[in-house]
């Protein structure tokens, strides 16, 4: 069966590794300097090269002829542990062998000397999956294992790997691959493979590997495939359903210009061409992010090393002239908006469309009309003084009270009530507010005028509960529209509480709040506040 051709092409020895050099010159000079530690920890994401150099650095410290930093590979050692017949070699995945149980087998074969090599080495993968009670029973022989073992720790989350663990360890962080590196390597691969490739093709395999170099090999072995010998940008593009980078820096040069339907143009492409448009909305985001932060300052180009060559590189520092750095948070935004809300639109493309529409066009959103719910209501009570919707006609109904509101305004110091005149109304107001809301009225006639300052009016109430209420916008909006139609004035109401006041026991209209006798006698024995809550919501005593 032939090998994968991240297996295939796997370095051998130090020499052979792209990238990774502070590692690398670290590993060999501990080596060169007989300064090797017993216990490693190998940290990073995927594809990073963990397990390629502990295995080379296992080889290495093996090695019966070593030369400088690289292997002889010819000496038994090298030959044994490259074809993978080594018994010294010990590679334990974590992730199958994750209990106490397995860390005690391991700790009952470490005392035994080495067959054939110098080291006893254990390659323990994604060490973070082992429990809890296995890092434990682990713990005092990683800190002082034999002299002729050496323990090597891969892991892709190290957060996970306990601190006294880490600490009996020298740890390395294993960064993401440049993207020079990644297409270098694939450059000696496809010349290997005696494959003709364009450049262009091997910086989108580059990119949509995202730093790994195992997952960039694995592309390219996918890309191979088809069994052509000259593979094209447009091949890439239809294997991994994505746009390349010039597209991706075409397109935000017509979003940066304000070219409306030339970017919308573009869009329909990728519909056309069957591309996926979550994948390359968030191409676009990263796009405008870095656009951001070379728009801050011009040395944050050094973060994009692992994502864009330099040529990409330069374009978008052209591009960064031509925009400013609110229009490219404004675009950074809407685009979010758009990942967010492409699943939930019928069309695929039409989030996006919207997106780019906004970012190219002085877009106003319309007003929303004004409605009387309670959320609404709440907000109209709130509203600054100063709002230009406060001189403007409400003519909603309200859902319950069925009440024309009058015009909203701030209080007006000009308008003159008379106490006495709304006084003598107050009757009348009782009755003509009952049909719209009894609780209303209930309420009200357990309130007491106190103060008239222009055209407001501040009402007592001895309760708190009846302050709440009243104050609710809907309640206080439907008083004040009854209070304006009879005063023939824009009123509003203010309500405090004022426990000294006795509650009265007045109803809204003679003629509807008749009881029976025995109803009056029963109700004559209750306290004044049980009377009023069964005005609120409307009850009776019932034998």
């Amino acid at each position: 069966m032939p090998q994968t051709l991240y297996r295939k092409y796997r370095p051998k020895n130090f020499s052979e590794i792209i990238g990774q050099t502070h590692i690398v010159r670290t590993l060999s000079n501990a080596i060169k300097n007989n300064r090797v530690t017993h216990a490693y920890l190998f940290t990073g994401p995927r594809g990073t090269g963990k397990t390629t150099f502990a295995r080379i650095f296992a080889k290495t410290i093996n090695c019966q002829n070593l030369s400088g930093q690289d292997t002889c590979e010819k000496c038994p050692a090298c030959l044994t542990i490259q074809e993978g017949r080594t018994l010294d070699i010990i590679e334990i995945d974590a992730a199958s062998n994750t209990g106490v149980d397995n860390i005690r087998e391991l700790k009952e074969t470490i005392s035994l000397p080495p067959t054939l090599l110098k080291y006893k080495v254990y390659i323990i993968d994604e060490a973070h999956m082992l429990s809890t009670g296995a890092f434990n029973a682990l713990l005092k022989t990683l800190e002082e294992p034999p002299a002729h073992v050496i323990f090597i720790l891969a892991t892709t989350e190290v957060h996970k790997v306990p601190a006294t663990i880490i600490s009996r360890c020298q740890k390395f962080d294993f960064p993401r691959w440049p993207m020079a590196d990644i297409i270098k390597k694939l450059m000696l691969i496809a010349q290997a493979e005696k494959i003709a490739i364009e450049k262009e093709a091997l910086e989108m395999i580059a990119l949509s590997a995202e730093g790994g170099m195992r997952d960039a090999e694995s592309l390219l072995g996918q890309i191979i495939s088809l069994g052509d010998q000259d593979i094209t940008a447009k091949d890439v593009k239809e294997i991994l359903g994505t746009v390349d980078k010039s597209f991706i820096i075409e397109i935000a040069e017509e979003i940066t210009i304000k070219n409306t339907w030339r970017a919308l143009e573009k869009i329909n492409e990728l519909i056309t061409g069957g591309y996926d448009l979550q994948v390359f909305n968030k191409a676009l985001i990263n796009h405008f992010r870095q656009l951001m932060l070379l728009k801050i300052n011009e040395g944050l180009k050094s973060y994009f090393i692992r994502e864009l060559t330099e040529d990409q590189i330069e374009k978008l520092l052209v591009q960064t002239k031509k925009s400013e750095l609110v229009d490219i948070i404004t675009i950074i935004d809407l685009l979010l908006v758009a990942q967010n809300k492409n699943f939930s639109f019928i069309l695929p493309q039409l989030a996006l469309e919207i997106a780019i529409i906004k970012a190219t066009q002085k877009f106003i959103a319309p007003e929303k009309t004004p409605r009387m719910e309670k959320n609404i209501s709440t907000s109209v009570s709130q509203k600054n003084i100063t709002n230009p919707l406060a001189d403007e006609e409400i003519k909603t109904e309200l859902p319950e009270t069925k009440v024309q509101l009058t015009k909203i305004t701030a209080t007006d110091p000009s308008i003159e009530i008379n106490p006495d005149t709304l006084k003598g109304q107050w009757k009348r107001l009782l009755v003509e507010i009952r049909p719209h809301n009894h609780s209303l009225c209930a309420l009200l006639t357990n309130c007491q005028i106190v103060t008239t300052e222009g055209n407001l009016v501040t009402l007592a109430t001895p309760y708190e509960f009846y302050k709440e209420k009243l104050d609710d916008p809907q309640n206080k909006l439907t008083i004040e529209d009854v209070f304006s139609k009879i005063l023939e004035l824009v009123v509003r109401i203010k309500v405090v509480v004022d426990k000294s006041l006795a509650p009265t026991q007045n109803s809204c209209a003679d003629e509807e709040i008749q009881e029976s006798k025995e109803q009056e006698k029963i109700k004559s024995h209750q306290s004044p506040l049980l009377n009023s809550a069964m005005e609120i919501i409307g009850g009776k005593i019932v034998e």
